[in-house]
């Protein structure tokens, strides 16, 4: 047997190049999700933590603007629930529609939002990094969900 080299700059390369395409099937996967389903639909999948009100917000490493959010007590249960969200996701915290709401309102209500990223996660809370450093929160209010 014969030991090949390994081209260190030719594999990372190649490494980087997959990693592009995973991010990108992952993207379109989950935008055509977010996009079909309902909330409570993607909350029962695992996908999505939802009844969740702004416990606190304070600024993080870098500025960042750091949200907390817990379970609704009106909801019932301080726990979150199960669910599939880690640290480290890419998440878009949103206001929750509400029952009466038309589909029309329902959909304009789901495409606005704050992206971020899970920087903490514990039984009862769900604390999310926001990415943009204008975004401060000041739009949530109301029940939101992951």
């Amino acid at each position: 047997m014969s030991a090949k080299t390994l081209d260190i700059s030719a594999f990372a390369t190649s490494q980087l190049s997959l990693l592009a395409s995973e991010l990108a099937a992952e993207t379109s996967q989950n935008s055509l999700l977010l996009s079909s389903h309902s909330p409570r639909t993607l909350s029962r999948a695992g996908l999505a933590i939802t009844n969740l009100n702004l416990s606190s917000q304070r600024t993080g490493l870098g500025g960042k603007t750091v949200l907390e959010l817990e379970q609704d007590n009106a909801v019932g249960g301080e726990e979150l629930g199960d669910h599939g969200i880690r640290v480290g996701d890419i998440v878009r915290v949103g206001q929750q529609p509400k029952g009466g709401e038309k589909k029309v309102e329902k959909k304009s209500i789901e495409r606005k939002g704050l992206e971020g990223v899970v920087v903490r996660l514990s039984r009862k809370t769900v604390q999310v990094a926001l990415d943009k450093e204008d975004d401060d929160g000041d739009g949530l209010g109301g029940r939101l969900w992951v």
